[in-house]
């Protein structure tokens, strides 16, 4: 039996065979391998040049959207450096998106039609109205591998461009109505307007117009105010016309008789068979002066206004107060 030891063994290397080196085995792998290494490496380098050139051409449709969406008109922000001259690069209109034409702001009022003759700028409340879009071009070579086709990016972006601006609405501030823009209002007929034209003549030239006056500017709530330091003037006793707004007449007389019933005042039950007047002009009037002379009472029996001379003014506001509270009285009963 023979060892590995003996003369017959010491030319046998690892792989077992005789008279050969492993040194020269690790070049040829290198030399293999080289070309495999370098493709995938060109590989990477074309790939981060397409995706840098993406996100380039991405900013670029932003740019462009941007540029040109109002008030811009794209000759205030110049095409960007980044960007070849040979690429494209541009926005356009796409009109209304259909898709956000939502049934909640599809009411009479916004979108129409409206009655009575009025039309709705139903495209101005359009809330998909105004689409834009930005759009950027460019067809590069790949650094390397320059024989493979070359490659085209085209990325698009979308915005819209209606805001109901004042300005862009042909406003000059922000004060201004923007009913005009948004509603074409029907037109009355000539002879109402001239009706409602008599009929303000004669409201300014009726000769009981003196007489309103106090109604606010009376001179006692004016004077106890100075005298006595309150925030508060004289109260307005005129009944407004609210809640009107139509060309609707029957609307229009129930407004007006409420107006009226508010002046004159309710009748309303008494609990005994019979009526009683309540609120109107009159009343409102008698109960602001019982509330005046009460809170002067009050006023004057404090210092520093109870001195000499008070006793006497109280006693006379006390026989305004009951004369009042029996006009209140009749008033109720009328």
């Amino acid at each position: 039996m023979e060892f590995r030891g003996s003369p017959r063994f010491r030319g046998i290397n690892p792989i077992g065979r005789l008279g050969q080196s492993p040194r020269g085995i690790a070049m040829l792998e290198l030399v293999l391998c080289l070309p495999l290494l370098l493709a995938v490496m060109a590989l990477v380098i074309n790939f981060g040049t397409v995706a840098s050139w993406k996100v380039r051409a991405l900013a670029a449709s932003r740019h462009s959207v941007w540029s040109t969406r109002w008030p811009r008109n794209g000759q205030q922000m110049p095409r960007p450096d980044y960007w070849p001259s040979h690429a494209g690069m541009g926005a356009h209109g796409l009109g209304p998106l259909h898709s956000l034409d939502d049934l909640r702001v599809a009411f009479p009022v916004i979108r129409g039609p409206l009655p009575y003759g009025s039309t709705v700028n139903d495209q101005l409340l359009n809330p998909g109205r105004g689409l834009r879009e930005g759009v950027a071009d460019l067809e590069r070579r790949f650094p390397l591998f320059r024989q493979l086709a070359p490659y085209r990016l085209r990325p698009e972006t979308r915005v819209f461009s209606g805001t109901w601006d004042h300005r862009e609405m042909g406003l000059f501030t922000t004060h201004e109505r923007r009913i005009p823009v948004i509603y074409q209002l029907a037109r009355a007929p000539q002879w109402l307007v001239e009706a409602y034209r008599q009929a303000a003549l004669a409201i300014l030239n009726a000769p009981f117009r003196p007489a309103l006056m106090p109604l606010d500017r009376d001179d006692e709530f004016i004077g106890y105010a100075q005298r006595f330091g309150w925030p508060v003037g004289a109260p307005d006793f005129h009944p407004p016309l609210h809640r009107f707004c139509g060309l609707d007449h029957a609307v229009a007389q129930e407004r007006v008789d409420d107006l009226v019933e508010r002046i004159e005042g309710r009748l309303v039950p008494d609990g005994q068979g019979g009526f009683i007047r309540q609120g109107g002009v009159a009343q409102n009037i008698v109960m602001a002066f019982i509330a005046l002379y009460q809170r002067v009472i009050q006023q004057l029996q404090q210092p520093p206004w109870n001195g000499p001379g008070a006793a006497a003014e109280i006693l006379a506001l006390q026989q305004r107060i009951a004369v009042l509270q029996q006009f209140l009285a009749q008033l109720q009963r009328m």
